[in-house]
């Protein structure tokens, strides 16, 4: 039996009981699919796993595409990474976005040419409007959560680290995925170390209290946020500009003196630090947050980097002398290795999900899925990890080395 580093499972349960439009071969067939939805829900709709790079038009629609099908209701369209969303008229109406609007920190709304937002949301941009929205979501029900987790236990997943929101809703829309979870513990098929992510003490010490309190498979593992978004959504915080947009390098999110804060708090709480970096300068960020903690006396095994996917050799090296932990997930691999060259470019390449390399230098690892971002089988990210494909072989695992990602904890 096997343990997922990295789960989404509120996320999970929303994909499994919604819209799931990942493998659609078109922009047609996208909105197909929407209106088919349409038909089945009242309310807000919310759709998950777009794939811009596998719709033949290799581009995320906008507000008037999905206007066309649906503008009677609002409609927030998740790009499969969950860092770029797609809002339509009525979404962004709701959330009093349009013409010029104001920038948040940490996002972006994309706009046209005369200043009018197109509906393509990055990062905290999302969650603008789907805190708008969430009234208007019916999120997946008691019975589904319980069958898509019973579905992943059947998969050989005994146990997984869960990540749940508190009052901001994420990606399947539930307001307060933290409530869903505790009131279905009793019912569980698995067990879940829970990290949450909170935006301030106080909600991450009612958190820990709520699931201390809680009869159930759950126990609380710490604090988890973000210091930048994804490759594909072109908002993972890169030193150099991206190979195909070079206007950019990416967003941060990393408030270094809020996250060492945050990270205070979950550990006088008993817990751990878990920040998302997947850009090679949103891991030298979070790597010095890590090193001034450690320096204050914080324990390195409760530090984690989640992704560490583009790694500069110094880093690599820092990481293992620091002697914090790489939650790594080797399945994105197997759905990026068509078109993430186009991103990042040749020389990156060989830099990215360095797995050996790490393991050589002896950075401690743990391996998820990400799910709903990639499915949360654990032999499709073992594979991935031991075959490597469109990516260098140099840095492939073992099997054994690949299993030992998965591996429960003691």
């Amino acid at each position: 039996m096997y343990h997922d580093y990295h789960f989404h499972p509120l996320g999970y349960a929303g994909l499994i009981a919604g819209l799931d439009l990942m493998d659609a071969a078109d922009l047609g067939e996208v909105m197909s699919r929407l209106a088919a939805r349409a038909d089945q829900v009242d309310g807000a709709i919310i759709g998950q796993r777009l794939n811009d790079e596998r719709v033949s038009e290799r581009r995320l629609p906008d507000r008037n595409d999905i206007d066309d099908v649906v503008g009677d209701r609002p409609v927030l369209l998740y790009r499969y990474c969950g860092h770029v969303a797609v809002a339509n008229s009525a979404a962004l109406s709701l959330a009093g976005i349009d013409a010029e609007p104001t920038q948040p920190e940490g996002g972006s709304f994309d706009t046209d040419a005369s200043g009018r937002a197109t509906g393509v949301l990055r990062e905290t941009a999302i969650a603008v409007v789907s805190a708008a929205l969430a009234s208007q979501v019916t999120g997946p029900t008691d019975g589904a959560v319980l069958s898509a987790l019973g579905a992943v236990r059947r998969m050989g997943l005994r146990s997984m680290t869960g990540i749940v929101s508190v009052g901001e809703p994420i990606w399947c829309g539930v307001p307060d995925e933290l409530d869903v979870l505790c009131r279905l513990a009793p019912d569980l098929p698995l067990d879940i170390d829970v990290l949450i992510i909170a935006p301030n003490p106080a909600e991450l010490a009612d958190a820990a209290e709520k699931i201390r309190r809680t009869q159930g498979r759950i126990r609380f593992f710490g604090w988890k946020d973000f210091a930048d978004g994804s490759f594909g959504g072109h908002t993972a915080a890169l030193h150099e500009p991206y190979a195909d947009r070079p206007e950019t390098t990416g967003i941060d999110r990393l408030d270094p003196e809020h996250f060492k804060t945050m990270a205070r708090a979950s550990m006088m709480l008993g817990g751990s630090v878990a920040i998302h970096a997947i850009g090679d300068r949103a891991n030298d960020r979070v790597l010095d947050v890590y090193e001034e903690l450690i320096g204050m006396g914080a324990d390195p095994w409760r530090l984690r980097v989640e992704h560490a996917s583009l790694l500069t050799g110094p880093a690599i090296e820092r990481m293992a002398e620091l002697g914090v932990t790489a939650s790594v997930q080797p399945a994105f691999l197997a759905s990026e290795g068509e078109w993430l060259v186009k991103r990042i470019g040749e020389v990156r390449m060989s830099r990215v999900y360095p797995f050996r390399s790490m393991l050589e230098a002896g950075v401690v690892m743990v391996g998820g899925s990400d799910a709903p971002v990639e499915s949360p089988d654990p032999e499709n990210g073992i594979s991935a990890a031991v075959e490597r494909p469109g990516f260098d072989p140099s840095e492939s695992l073992t099997e054994d080395q690949a299993i030992s990602l998965f591996t429960p904890p003691r």
